[in-house]
């Protein structure tokens, strides 16, 4: 099966996860009546810098109303964990796979990262931490992921930290303390920090890494996917009830220090 490459979208990020639900739900049902669902990977980056909170997450965990004056976006994804404050030249990916999850599934993934960003001249490597495969640049975190399940159904998507020359409202913005603040800032590591990298280039090795070699058709987004998107960002994304509306306790989701295990940071569909 051909696997489908959505081009490269630059947009703020309410519409950009809104797209990217659209996807899921769209296959979903897809699987749900019986019909076979194709294999996605999409690229997009958003065109401010944004907070993006984990589904469910109190909005009172971050600085919303700061946000908001200063110009910084906020929604909420539908994959768990916390609040991340993400610059507009950070480097999105999403994977939609007709499969189970599985620990092979995550290894699997991330060594294509890591073979997409050997291409572009950087040495990751793949370390091992809670029994999980994680990337890491010069013993420094730098990508981070979460997933949405149904079934045989996985949303798979990260964040690939390439430029935080526009993180200056990041500390007030998530509520950070100084501790945190200085884990964020030691502890991980932006692209641009180890060597000038093209966008381009970044994004044309995810695309031809992520689906590992197998044949590719590039199709942009149909008009059933832009209906469901235009829905949910209304509705979910830039409805700020929805985004009120959050219960669960995360806290800031890339600080270095805390323990990566993928089944907190996984949303899983019942029905």
């Amino acid at each position: 099966m051909k696997v489908r490459i959505i081009p490269f979208k630059r947009a703020n990020a309410a519409w950009n996860l809104a797209l990217e639900e659209g996807l899921f739900l769209k296959a979903k049902q897809d699987i749900l009546d019986g019909k076979e669902v194709q294999p996605i990977v999409k690229m997009y980056s958003f065109s401010r810098p944004s907070v993006i909170l984990g589904y469910k997450q109190r909005i009172e965990e971050i600085n919303y109303d700061f946000c908001k004056n200063v110009g910084v976006d906020v929604t909420m994804r539908t994959t768990g964990g916390g609040s991340v404050y993400l610059g507009k030249d950070d480097v999105q990916y999403s994977l939609l796979l007709p499969t189970g999850y599985s620990k092979e599934l995550l290894q699997k993934i991330n060594s294509s990262i890591v073979q997409a960003l050997q291409d572009v001249g950087f040495n990751p490597q793949l370390q091992i931490k809670n029994l999980h495969h994680v990337i890491r640049l010069e013993k420094k975190s730098f990508v981070f992921d979460a997933q949405r399940r149904f079934k045989n159904l996985i949303l798979h998507h990260g964040t690939t930290l390439v430029n935080n020359d526009d993180y200056e409202h990041m500390p007030e913005a998530l509520r950070a303390t100084p501790e945190e603040v200085r884990d964020v800032q030691t502890g991980n590591v932006w692209l641009r920090d180890v060597e000038q990298i093209r966008e381009k280039a970044l994004v044309k090795s995810f695309e031809k890494n992520l689906p590992e070699g197998t044949s590719m058709v590039r199709k942009d987004f149909t008009a059933e996917e832009i209906k469901i998107a235009k829905e949910l960002y209304k509705k979910f994304y830039t409805n700020e009830e929805a985004l009120k509306g959050g219960k669960k306790a995360f806290g800031i989701c890339y600080l270095p220090s805390t323990v990566y295990d993928m089944e907190l940071y996984a949303e899983e569909d019942s029905v």
